[in-house]
């Protein structure tokens, strides 16, 4: 489900065949007394300060799991083909713990010296091919042509964190341009997906399990996937984690392209670490693509602090938060590090949050709505409200399908509930019709604040 933004992209070798040659990991980093005897033996020379700092350097963003990084490129031909590049979107992966590391199909025109000594932040060309980001300081007598280097590395480490790691590349001109480029949670018609500020892409429909048990929940999101899905919302509290875990893993279909978002209950907050453990174990699906906190709860903080953890340890791709308004955000947010990736809230034509949803956006956070069609015991109602009727039947299209395009239109991402086959599949076509101006005005003017839960 990631976003490659260019040709010149192809998937990561294989680790055995590293940024860094076949060198076997090594606990320590680098030196001239333990440097891979694997390696030719090269001439050494130590890069001068003169030869990578020039009055021409280029300022880059760098986005890792939300966490923003500013890097300057040098004035050499490689750099120059890197920044013409941009943006770019990098799954790169871990050597020797402390190096991330992707290969281009494509060589660079490089002028390789070999460096003494390499500093944590480090951007380098290492075999003409492969990109480096060091987050660690380390010695060596390997050639590397240097790119640029990130300015501040506070936090680097911990954002970059172990195994593979989506890394987002950016021209970063002027801060007008970076500011749009983080907060732009706008949805893609054409790919029916929304791209997360941890740089993964999301689709922007899919399908909620609340209440759908065993069997059911096996089937219902089953018939999902079949029909083109490929979101599913679940959570410890639905007591369905093991049967959407069994339909994704039996679909047949590539686990990269399904989305699978879970949540901790506020009575798993005190034990945070170990209930995001139980979460992979019961969906057995190799990592959990977003995790939420269900709602506000006592320990709220520090749960999150625990998804933190589990995003750097490769087991949570993007994290964020359900239930959360604008008085919980403005408390919360100032004490998490990563920026949640989206916030799961109530809305529907009758409970709107017209307030709520830009602010969430205006922070670079996408919103995804549940009981987007009313939920259980106000579904019937609203799906027979005289006006979205009418709109319905302007577009040869039902209450149910002009509700969640509605949604769609307004940028939130949505995820009814069916055990129903054929409202599933009804569910899902949502892209050969569009609401005018009027008609999203009619549908806003249906807003009652009227909440049919509690949360």
């Amino acid at each position: 489900m990631r976003k490659f933004t260019t040709a010149f992209l192809i998937l990561a070798l294989a680790l055995g065949i590293s940024a860094c040659g076949n060198t076997p990991k090594s606990e320590t980093p680098i030196s001239e007394n333990n440097v891979s005897e694997s390696r030719t033996e090269q001439t050494e020379t130590s890069l001068s300060t003169d030869t990578k700092e020039t009055s021409k350097m280029t300022t880059i963003q760098i986005i890792i799991n939300g966490q923003e990084f500013e890097a300057e490129l040098y004035d050499n031909e490689a750099a120059q083909q890197f920044r013409e590049m941009l943006p770019l979107q990098l799954d790169m992966d871990d050597l020797h713990d402390n190096e991330k590391f992707f290969y281009f199909s494509d060589s660079f025109n490089t002028a390789d010296q070999e460096m003494k000594e390499i500093h944590e932040g480090d951007l380098l060309i290492y075999d003409s091919k492969c990109l480096v980001l060091f987050y660690e300081n380390l010695e060596t007598r390997y050639k590397y042509t240097p790119l640029g280097k990130i300015s501040d590395t506070a936090g680097l480490k911990e954002a970059l964190g172990a195994g593979t790691v989506s890394v987002s590349f950016n021209i970063n001109d002027m801060t007008d341009t970076a500011q749009t480029s983080v907060n732009d949670v706008s949805f893609n018609f054409e790919t029916k997906t929304v791209t997360l500020n941890s740089g993964y892409e999301m689709p922007i429909y899919g399908i909620g399990t609340y209440s759908l048990l065993d069997e059911e929940c096996v089937n219902s999101v089953q018939a999902a996937l079949e029909n083109g899905v490929r979101l599913i919302d679940t959570a410890y509290m639905y007591h369905n984690e093991e049967s959407v875990g069994e339909a994704v893993r039996n679909s047949g279909i590539p686990r990269e392209e399904i989305f699978v978002i879970t949540k901790l209950y506020p009575n798993q907050f005190a034990n945070a670490e170990a209930a995001i453990d139980e979460a992979l174990e019961k969906l057995d699906i190799e990592y959990i693509d977003l995790m939420l906190l269900h709602h506000p709860g006592n320990n709220d903080v520090d749960a999150y602090h625990a998804m933190e953890a589990a995003v750097s340890e490769g087991k949570i791709r993007s994290i964020g938060l359900s239930n959360w308004y604008v008085e919980e955000l403005e408390e919360f947010l100032p004490q998490v590090t990563i920026t949640p990736a989206l916030v799961q809230n109530e809305i529907h034509p009758y409970y709107q949050e017209n307030d709520v949803i830009p602010y969430i956006q205006s922070l670079g956070i996408v919103v995804q709505g549940w009981y987007p069609l009313g939920g259980r015991g106000h579904t019937a109602e609203l799906l027979n409200n005289e006006v979205i009727s009418e709109i319905a039947s302007s577009h040869g299209k039902s209450s149910a399908q002009v509700i969640l395009r509605w949604n769609l239109q307004k940028g939130v991402v949505v995820i009814p509930g069916s055990s129903n086959p054929e409202h599933i599949k009804e569910n899902t076509e949502l892209f050969d019709f569009e609401l005018t101006d009027k008609e999203m005005d009619l549908i806003k003017s249906l807003d009652r604040n009227e909440k049919h839960d509690w949360y």
